[in-house]
């Protein structure tokens, strides 16, 4: 059986019943996930438990890609990167945090606007796009009414590409800053640009990216892969607004972590895993991590109607239920039953 063909099956094992429109819903919204499927990716809304609720937004085209929610502070919005209207790239688009509701673009032009993520204050979303030329670059849009308030201003000119942007209370903004080295050979590391236009790099690298301020501005979470024989493994380490020390904050050999995400406590840490045998991608998962635990687990967010093919968590939920979650199965033996299944299912499907 070929890596596309359990890819499918993972896909497509996401069936379950979910609200239709116009029917009564739960309307606590714990958790947003772009959600894959043969034609397109979807947001939507789970609970602790990893159940779908329901899709966020209105349906999209076929081949649509809605991904990297943000949620505004104040849990009324979220922004999202999507392929809608555009024949390729992405826009920024802007919705009401209910189920299927009519979103409306954000961003125009045929930049390439991509990770969006909120200022503290919920006033503004700060993002990387190509709009002033081939480099990604930062950008801030104000934000008023769930609609821009204002252009787009530019806060970063650096000669490589600057995004994966997170805000800290006070404006300072953490970034991946990525750099070409010659050849296809690239080096990237965080930088960190304070409120007034001060940037200084924050870690070493040679690969460190997608940071995530902790709720209270001390801690930044990012994923740094690791050598592992002859392929790196990314994994999910943290820091403090100094750039050291640097910890892991779990380990999966397995897999790839990225793109963190905290819980509005600080008691969770949100991420996509990927998980590639021989460097093809073949399931994606949302995993979390309870920090109180004495020895931190990575559990996974799996759909009790099936394995499903997630990745790019948002936290909505001021309080999660922590004990939901915590009665999640642990990822990494979840993770071999769910590939022990696709192959079982695969057999018995064959002529």
């Amino acid at each position: 059986m070929t890596a596309r063909a359990l890819l499918i099956i993972a896909l497509v094992a996401c069936g379950g019943s979910r609200p239709q429109r116009g029917q009564p819903a739960d309307e606590r919204i714990s958790i947003v996930a772009a959600e894959g499927g043969i034609d397109r990716v979807r947001l939507v809304a789970i609970d602790e438990r990893g159940d779908r609720r329901f899709e966020l937004v209105t349906a999209a085209p076929e081949r649509t890609r809605d991904t990297h929610p943000a949620i505004s502070p104040d849990g009324r919005w979220v922004v999202f990167a999507s392929t809608r209207d555009r024949a390729d790239g992405t826009s920024l688009w802007i919705a009401p945090l209910a189920m299927e509701a009519r979103p409306r673009r954000l961003t125009e032009g045929a930049a390439i606007d991509a990770h969006p993520t909120w200022t503290p204050d919920g006033r503004a979303i700060v993002f990387a796009s190509t709009r002033t030329g081939g480099a990604f670059d930062l950008f801030q849009l104000a934000i008023a009414g769930g609609a821009p308030s204002g252009a787009p201003v530019r806060l970063t000119t650096g000669d490589g590409h600057e995004v994966t942007p997170t805000v800290a209370r006070d404006g300072t903004i953490v970034y991946t800053a990525v750099a070409l080295k010659g050849g296809q050979e690239i080096e990237s590391h965080l930088e960190e640009r304070t409120p007034d236009g001060a940037i200084r790099r924050l870690t070493s690298g040679p690969a460190d990216s997608s940071p995530a301020f902790s709720p209270d501005g001390g801690t930044i979470a990012f994923a740094r892969p690791e050598a592992r024989g002859e392929m790196p493994d990314s994994e999910l380490w943290w820091t403090t607004r100094s750039g050291e020390p640097v910890r892991r904050v779990v380990d999966l050999p397995l897999t790839d972590e990225s793109g963190p995400v905290w819980s509005r406590d600080g008691r969770f840490v949100f991420a996509t895993s990927l998980y590639r045998p021989g460097g093809k991608p073949l399931f994606s998962a949302v995993i979390h991590i309870d920090l109180r635990e004495k020895t931190p687990r990575a559990r996974i967010l799996e759909d009790s109607a099936g394995a499903t093919a997630r990745l790019t968590p948002a936290i909505a939920a001021q309080v999660l239920d922590a004990a939901a979650l915590d009665r999640d199965p642990e990822y990494l033996p979840e993770l071999a039953k769910i590939m022990t299944r696709a192959i079982e299912k695969q057999t018995q499907e064959k002529p």
